[in-house]
Order: C-alpha cells, then sequence, then structure tokens
C-alpha cells in the first residue's frame, strides 16, 4: 500500500489556507528583495527645472535668500594662528566673497545703488544687538579680529542676511613714528603697518584672518580709521594678492585713493567718521546719496559703531527709495579687477573687460547709468 502524503490528508480548507498564506509570503518576500535594490525613494522636485551651475562657473546662484553657515570647502585643514581655520577657494570655483555674500537685491531700472559698510561691530554688545536688528540686511558689518565672541556675531548677522567683512587693524602713519601713541594702542598689538617687515605685516595679517570664520571679505576699514597710506603701497599687494587667492573680497575704506591688486576690490565713495555730532554725520550721508545719484552707484564707510550712527541711519535709509536710491550689499558693487589688456597696437573690441572667473568689472562711474537697467551680475 502506498501511504497519503500529508497534503493528501489535509482537507480541501486546510490545503488553500496553505496555499494563500505560502503565496502572501513568497509575494512579500519579492517586494522586500526588490526595495532593497531600488533603494530609499527619491524625494521629488517640484515647480520649474533648477539650472544648476557648471563646475567652472563663479557666478551665484540668483534664488539664494539667505547666507549658509560654515562651508567645510571653503576653509583650509587645519587652524590658523588665532584659532580658526584660514578661508580658501572651495570646490568648482566657489568663493567666500559669493557664498558669504547677503541675498543680492532687486534693483528697479533706473535707481541708482548705494552700499554702506559699518565698522566698529562687536565693540558694544548692546549697540551691536541694536544694530542687529534695527538695520536693513543690506547693511553691510565689519567686524574686528580683536572681539571675543566673534562667532556669536557672524552667527547673529548671517541670521539678519547681513554680510560680514574683516576689519584689518593697520596703524595709521604717525602711529608707525611713534609720535601718536594713542593711535597705535587703537590698532592693536596686531596691527599691520609700513614701519614692519614684509614678513612681520603677513603674520599679522594671517592672525587677523584666522580670528573669525564665514565672512565675505576684509576692509582696512578699522575703528574709524584707515591705516593711512600703507593699504595703498607696493608693500600692501602681496596681501591683496594672497586676500583674492582665497576668494575673498577687499573693501578698501579711504576714498579718492586706489588699491593696487588683483582681485574682487572696491574703494569707498564717503567716509563718515561718527565721533562727531548728528549735523555732520547727516552732511556725510547726504553727500554718499549725492554719489550715488551722480555716478549710479556708491558705496560708505561708517565707523566706529555709535548710538548717533544708529539714530541718523534709521532717518536716512528709509528716504533712500524717495529719492530713486536702492540700498545694497557691498559685494554687489565690488567686482573682480579687469585682466591686463593684450599686448597689441589694435584693441580687439569688447562688451566689457573679461574676468579669469567669468566675471565682468563693474566701473563706479557709469555716466549713462539711468539709461539702462543698473542691476548689474555679481562677479
Amino acid at each position: 500500500m502506498h501511504s497519503t502524503s500529508l497534503w493528501q490528508q489535509m482537507p480541501p480548507s486546510g490545503r488553500a489556507f496553505v496555499r494563500f498564506w505560502g503565496g502572501t509570503a513568497a509575494a512579500v518576500g519579492v517586494l522586500a528583495i526588490t526595495l532593497q535594490i531600488m533603494g530609499p525613494p527619491r524625494p521629488e522636485i517640484g515647480g520649474q527645472d533648477i539650472d544648476l551651475p557648471s563646475a567652472d562657473s563663479a557666478q551665484p546662484q540668483a534664488a539664494k535668500i539667505d547666507i549658509p553657515g560654515l562651508q567645510a570647502d571653503l576653509l583650509e585643514n587645519h587652524s590658523g594662528p588665532n584659532g580658526y581655520a584660514l578661508p580658501k577657494r572651495g570646490q568648482h570655483g566657489r568663493m567666500a566673497r559669493q557664498v558669504y555674500a547677503a541675498p543680492v537685491v532687486d534693483v528697479p531700472a533706473g535707481s541708482a545703488q548705494v552700499a554702506l559698510l559699518i565698522d566698529g561691530v562687536g565693540d558694544s554688545e548692546a549697540l551691536t544687538q541694536e544694530a542687529m536688528t534695527s538695520l536693513p540686511g543690506p547693511v553691510s558689518l565689519a567686524i574686528s579680529p580683536y572681539v571675543s565672541d566673534a562667532d556669536d556675531i557672524i552667527q547673529q548677522a548671517r541670521a539678519h542676511k547681513h554680510e560680514t567683512l574683516l576689519s584689518l587693524p593697520v596703524q595709521d602713519d604717525k602711529a608707525a613714528g611713534g609720535a601718536d601713541a594713542k593711535a597705535a594702542n587703537n590698532a592693536g598689538p596686531r596691527a599691520l603697518g609700513a614701519g614692519l617687515s614684509a614678513s612681520k605685516n603677513m603674520e599679522n595679517y594671517s592672525w587677523a584672518l584666522s580670528s573669525l570664520a564665514g565672512y565675505a571679505g576684509v576692509t582696512n576699514a578699522f575703528s574709524g580709521q584707515n591705516g593711512g597710506a600703507f593699504p595703498h603701497s607696493p608693500a600692501f599687494t602681496p596681501i591683496l594678492t594672497d586676500i583674492d587667492k582665497r576668494g575673498l573680497l577687499y573693501l578698501n575704506a579711504t576714498p579718492g585713493t586706489a588699491a593696487q591688486g588683483p582681485g574682487a576690490i572696491g574703494t569707498a565713495d564717503v567716509s563718515i567718521n561718527t565721533d562727531t555730532d548728528i549735523v555732520n554725520i547727516d552732511i556725510q550721508l547726504l553727500k554718499l546719496q549725492q554719489a550715488a545719484r551722480r555716478n549710479g552707484r556708491a558705496i560708505g564707510v561708517m565707523g566706529p559703531l555709535r548710538p548717533v550712527a544708529l539714530a541718523c541711519l534709521r532717518a536716512w535709509i528709509p528716504h533712500l527709495k524717495d529719492v530713486g536710491i536702492t540700498l545694497v550689499p557691498v559685494s554687489m558693487l565690488v567686482a573682480p579687477q579687469p585682466a591686463a589688456a593684450p599686448s597689441s597696437t589694435t584693441p580687439a573690441p569688447s562688451t566689457g573687460p573679461a574676468q579669469a572667473d567669468g566675471g565682468m568689472h563693474v566701473h563706479l562711474s557709469a555716466p549713462n547709468w539711468n539709461q539702462q537697467n543698473s542691476q548689474q551680475p555679481r562677479f
């Protein structure tokens, strides 16, 4: 006799039960293997197509609405002499002067542009907090390397959409000879100056760069001073070269002078000393306003941070739109310097001086600005 199998001994309902759950288990197993192979689902990107920058593009994204936190690829792998890693150019042409710049301001056609940098931020905690919260984001801020809470200050500035620059301490010409000890002390123990050797100036410069991180550029505006003639001398050129090498912009805070060096360099049109009365400050702000209307754009430097300065700015800034002027960040009015012209007896026609990083030099004097769209591309 042939013995019957367990399957044959089961009633029809039992065999149906086994078939159902066996098939279900097999289906679940197949689905699990398929999901394992496919990996986690990818989020869909709705809306319009997004144009990603090419690997060699140095232009910032037009949709930028805030200032990001510290970017690892924009910092060296080791700490600098004052604790923070020094800035460097990042991957795919990324530079601090673009990444840490304030969001681009929409400038109406025919509107002049004015940028304002306030130095001395961080000297007073109360005034710094007031400036952060009461001034609009396009106002740029310069921070001394001597402040003790630079990280907190930059985080606050970033939260309120203020771009930050490092104030480079440069001792005044009179201080270099020892005739003005007070001015020398104001520049601090790590000041740069004409009376120091090139190696000592570079040492102090590197110390200053490593005093904070996440800034878009460097300026010689320091506590209402500008360092006299040294920032415009040939001895300062190696520093300007290094500033550009690290992807930073440079704002020369001395009107009527030129900074001789490569990279993104701008010069202030008006310097406003805040250690004076409200009348003189208002007069200087009016000069800045007139320069913007005359040339289409102007940069002002104001410092050090004082209560009277904040009072004047709170009254002056809302008035700008009534006279056809748009407040923009300093980074919008600082552009890469033009490349050297080719040696030729007949220069080739061009629409503008081409830049190594794909930008175009923005001339601060633009006689026909009111006949053109005044919103220039960022470098």
